[in-house]
């Protein structure tokens, strides 16, 4: 009797597991084999990606420089792929080759390298691999089916496409893998451009298919806001074009150029080199991922000495004027180690004027001395230097302007500074103070960001031009425009930029390159640099053009290299801008570009080649 008690207490268990157990195998054949089955049933939740906004360029008209595409990334499971029994109700099980097969067409890939993948073991801790990114509608009902493939994970996902490739790379930014803006405007307005994501939760039945008449919660995505901006797209294609044929050209290692609305500040072509693809980002060196145009501190040369000038006249106006006469000596004693003026012989005196004209590092330095570091220094302050901006792009630079206050000039630098030493600015700092001259002495902000649109089409930012200071007083600037008229002429540092039926006010600046550490400058190695305003006589825009040389040429000069450069970009904004000539009798005196640039090269001749 002990021995049946025993028994009884050993076989009641293991029966029950048996059962238990047949019962469960008999469940997962069913969910595996019939195609109908609808349980188990469980509850699901996925995260529905929100399209990214757009942004756009001048006012929308144009279509959209960058954009979000709806794509679907497919990942395949060589374990699912094997395990799984694929067929449709009435006919024999899919073999696994067919299934491949499937795979392949609609993603358009290789049989060979997709049977090799649903082959291969899985890695540890990860055991999908990647098939492809589809937009095609087709692919996807084909690889959703799943009485036709088995072992395809889909996500879906949103492309960042930049439809001009790495034009406007610094300005439009990237977007990391993540889809999160890493530079640029990508980064500068992420949160604007980044939607808010849907939701759906609802039942999937044993084969992991939903039940759409199970669902939860259905939110659909909010999309992200659209950016518009001022960039109009053909100014700035001209002026890629031009910046990278100068550096072609005259052998510069890097360069920039800003083209601005003379009176509003907005920005119409922002061009920085070397640049970067925005669909690889992270494997750019930093040199090509800097904006130099706004993030790049560096001495301007003699570009400053306007400002140094315009500052002088504002000071005292009595004092000084266009007409104000220095002694072009340089050992004179009333100043302490002047810069020089290279091989240049010029008359016992010259006026401010002609010390614009031909660029007298002399006559500027004894100028700057005179009014003194607090007032320069001041002056400078007022037309933006020292400070940020306030462009809507991310890096931008301080400037360096030392105040004489916190930290004493040497006497050197009380003539050095004002001809563009000891000093440093950013590209858009220096084209924001010319803007300030071409527009009667009203600075205002630069911006590259005219309105953010919401999804639904509110208007949710509307910039809204913004006076930014009033350096100088409308004669003051008016006097200096007249000045640096003689700059881009036979007799001027910049005889090249000279452009035919129209005035360019502006100013030649030919730096040397610091040593890094402050120890002094590279022999043999400068930045060139010619800032314009077009025309003189009622300003419509102001471009700026720097060509960074990192080996010793010829073409160094500002006048020859950048000018140049200068012409080709301010050419074809007036082109595309439809601004009108001031000296339309010029257009009747010369037959082409080529006849007007021969004839200021020939009158040139009779007052040598002057250079910066």
């Amino acid at each position: 009797m002990p021995m049946r008690g025993e028994n009884l207490r050993f076989w009641t268990p293991v029966t029950l597991l048996a059962v238990l157990a047949a019962y469960s195998g008999q469940k997962l054949v069913r969910s595996h084999v019939d195609p109908e089955v609808s349980a188990p049933k469980y509850v699901f939740e996925r995260s529905l990606p929100a399209r990214r906004g757009s942004i756009l360029a001048s006012g929308g008209r144009f279509a959209p420089l960058v954009k979000s595409v709806p794509h679907w990334e497919y990942r395949l499971d060589p374990v699912a792929l094997t395990n799984a029994v694929v067929r449709r109700r009435g006919e024999p099980q899919r073999p696994k080759a067919a299934i491949v097969k499937t795979i392949a067409d609609a993603l358009g890939l290789k049989y060979a390298k997709v049977k090799s993948m649903a082959s291969a073991a899985p890695t540890r801790g990860w055991r999908s691999q990647f098939l492809a990114l589809s937009s095609d509608p087709d692919a996807h009902r084909t690889l959703a089916d799943s009485t036709l493939v088995a072992g395809v994970a889909i996500h879906d996902k949103q492309v960042r496409q930049y439809l001009h490739g790495r034009s406007m790379a610094h300005i439009l930014g990237s977007v990391n893998s993540e889809g999160v803006g890493s530079s640029g405007l990508e980064l500068r307005f992420d949160r604007e451009l980044t939607g808010t994501s849907g939701v759906v939760r609802g039942m999937k039945d044993a084969r992991g298919r939903e039940l759409y008449d199970k669902r939860l919660i259905s939110i659909d995505p909010k999309p992200g806001a659209d950016i518009y901006l001022t960039v109009e797209p053909n100014v700035q294609f001209e002026t890629e074009q031009a910046l990278s044929w100068g550096m072609a050209e005259f052998g510069a290692g890097s360069g920039w150029a800003i083209v601005m609305d003379a009176a509003s500040g907005a920005i119409y072509a922002m061009a920085s080199y070397p640049d970067f693809n925005p669909l690889s980002f992270g494997s750019a060196s930093d040199s090509a991922k800097m904006n130099r145009a706004v993030a790049f501190n560096y001495e301007p040369g003699s570009v400053m000495k306007v400002l140094t000038v315009a500052t002088a006249m504002e000071y005292d106006p009595k004092r000084f004027g266009p007409a104000t006469v220095y002694r072009t000596t340089r050992d004179d004693p009333g100043y302490y180690k002047l810069p020089g003026d290279g091989s240049h012989v010029w008359e016992p005196t010259m006026t401010l004027k002609d010390a614009i004209v031909h660029s007298s590092n002399i006559v500027i330095g004894k100028l700057a001395y005179d009014i003194g570091p607090l007032v320069l220094h001041d002056g400078l302050r007022r037309f933006g230097l020292g400070a940020k901006t306030g462009v809507e792009l991310p890096g931008e630079q301080y400037g360096i302007l030392p105040d004489p206050r916190k930290r004493q000039w040497d006497l050197a630098s009380r003539s050095r500074a004002g001809i563009g030493q000891f000093v440093a600015v950013t590209a858009i700092q220096l084209a924001s103070a010319y803007q300030a001259i071409a527009n009667d002495g009203v600075r205002m902000q630069p911006h590259i960001v005219s309105r953010i649109v919401g999804p639904g089409g509110e208007e949710l930012f509307s910039h809204v031009p913004k006076e930014a200071g009033r350096p100088i007083s409308p004669a003051t600037a008016r006097a200096l425009r007249d000045m640096m008229v003689g700059v881009a002429s036979p007799q001027g540092t910049a005889r090249r930029a000279a452009i035919r039926g129209y005035s360019v006010a502006g100013k030649t600046g030919t730096a040397q390159k610091q040593i890094p550490g402050g120890k002094g400058y590279f022999a043999g190695l400068y930045r060139a640099t010619f800032c314009g305003i077009v025309p003189a006589t009622a300003p419509r825009i102001v471009v700026l053009v720097t060509l960074d040389f990192d080996k010793k040429t010829v073409y160094h000069q500002g006048g020859n290299s950048a000018g140049p450069v200068f012409k080709r970009i301010a050419l074809a904004s007036i082109r595309y801008l439809g601004i009108a000539p001031d000296r339309p009798e010029e257009l009747d005196e010369f037959d082409s570009e080529d006849e007007f640039d021969r004839i200021v090269d020939e009158r040139a001749a009779k007052y040598g080649i002057i250079q910066d």
